[in-house]
């Protein structure tokens, strides 16, 4: 009986044990599987459109001899749900597109039936003779550009951006713009600090050249590597990365493991491009504070990750629920849109997580009621049996026909006197039980053109 006790109380342990580590694990910082990482980055990721106009004029006199223009592709990622867009300097600073104006002015001369010289040879001798600058003398060159949201549709497809700051590419390779909008969604920045060489890194934007042989498309490139080195220009610094990049993917996101941005697409150095950099969130963050941009999550980024989250657990009525959220804030959300479906049609097949630990927590309590109770009425059987028996032991006289009774000299079973016969034994305490029924809830219901950067 003892031994049976013992049983029944180390299933009671061990039972209550599964409800104690049913919980969550500690909380970790795993690296995204690659399709839940495009579907978190991929709505901040921007296609940035710039047209630039350059007045060229004589130096020294200052006499007016014409335009030239240029338009060039770039890519961006969305800062913050107000509008905000960062992408890289070279895209939009006034100074790097001067250089690419004069650039583009020697190709378009040294084009010409009459032309004697090189490309090269052009772009020294108008860098020696003639100002390219603005409208006006000494106003910077005309700047037009536009963004264009990877994951929206309808009319607010193309925004017109206003250039709030931005660094050229030898003093940090950071631009900041300014959309109309609201509730739009935005990267998360990574943890401040240098990315550790060997993290992984995953480089986003849309390749110039791709887009080229390709129908139009507004599906970025998603091109994996890790973190080289960090290094420095002048002081200022730059991120080493093994990620492929190409002229259009430049100011695109840099993204780590966790779908974080670490960086935007830079620059490559050599001829075959072996060597890729990226302008790091240390940079951007220094620009952001000084213009009083906040990079705090809004409510479409709260709501859109945690039905991201919900989905992946299982938790398909919670995923449901949150993608509805957003697209009700963002009816242009495609992804959200996507993400509903793909919640709905795997409620409709699985169920929800929730309510199979529901009904498994329900059943586990039940198992472990009953174990409580059989265990309670052995234990109560087993009181009662030992008090009955000290009942019948008290019950023995002390005394009897031939005096006290002797502590030895008789064998065992020795007839020493009459035996009163016991007492009833009581009954095992057995009671009753069933099982505990499991509730079922309802189920809830641009054409580019060749000078890219």
């Amino acid at each position: 009986m003892k031994r049976a006790l013992t049983t029944l109380l180390t299933g009671v342990v061990v039972g209550s044990s599964l409800l104690v580590t049913a919980g969550p694990a500690a909380a970790t910082e795993p690296a995204l599987p690659r399709e839940r990482l495009v579907a978190q980055v991929l709505p901040a990721v921007t296609y940035v459109e710039t047209r630039a106009t350059g007045w060229v004029r004589e130096r020294g006199t200052g006499r007016e001899i014409g335009t030239v223009n240029l338009t060039g592709t770039c890519s961006g990622v969305l800062v913050s749900g107000d509008g905000h867009v960062a992408t890289a300097g070279h895209c939009v600073d006034a100074a790097d597109l001067t250089d690419s104006l004069r650039g583009q002015l020697a190709r378009e001369v040294a084009a010409t039936p009459d032309a004697t010289g090189t490309p090269a040879q052009y772009e020294a001798f108008i860098l020696a003779r003639y100002d390219i600058g603005g409208p006006t003398s000494g106003s910077p060159v005309e700047r037009d550009v536009t963004v264009v949201r990877a994951d929206a549709s309808g009319p607010e497809r193309r925004l017109d951006a206003r250039i709030v700051d931005s660094l050229p590419n030898e003093r940090g390779d950071v631009a900041l713009l300014d959309v109309d909008g609201e509730n739009l969604s935005a990267a998360p920045l990574a943890p401040a600090g240098d990315p550790t060489p060997g993290a992984p890194v995953t480089a986003v934007g849309y390749p110039a050249d791709r887009d080229r042989l390709m129908d139009p498309s507004r599906t970025p490139s998603w091109k994996d590597g890790t973190v080289s080195s960090v290094q420095t220009r002048d002081g200022v610094p730059f991120v080493e990365v093994s990620a492929d990049m190409a002229p259009g993917m430049s100011g695109g996101p840099a993204v780590d493991a966790q779908g974080r941005l670490v960086g935007l697409n830079s620059m490559g150095i050599g001829d075959s491009g072996a060597f890729n950099f990226l302008a790091p969130t240390s940079t951007l963050r220094a620009m952001l504070e000084r213009n009083g941009v906040r990079t705090d999550p809004g409510p479409v980024d709260v709501r859109y990750r945690a039905g991201l989250d919900a989905l992946a657990a299982g938790e398909n009525a919670d995923a449901v629920a949150a993608f509805l959220d957003v697209t009700r804030l963002r009816p242009d959300h495609t992804q959200a849109a996507k993400q509903l479906t793909a919640a709905q049609q795997a409620y409709a097949t699985d169920g929800d997580a929730s309510e199979h630990r529901t009904r498994t927590l329900l059943l586990v309590a039940g198992g472990i009621a009953v174990v409580l109770l059989i265990g309670g009425g052995a234990l109560t059987a087993v009181l009662l049996v030992r008090r009955s028996r000290r009942r019948t032991a008290a019950a023995f006289p002390t005394t009897g026909p031939i005096g006290p009774f002797p502590t030895a000299g008789f064998p065992a079973g020795h007839p020493s006197g009459p035996l009163p016969t016991p007492g009833p034994t009581a009954p095992f305490a057995t009671p009753p039980w069933g099982a505990v029924p499991a509730p079922r809830p309802e189920a809830p219901a641009v054409e580019r053109t060749p000078e890219d950067h």
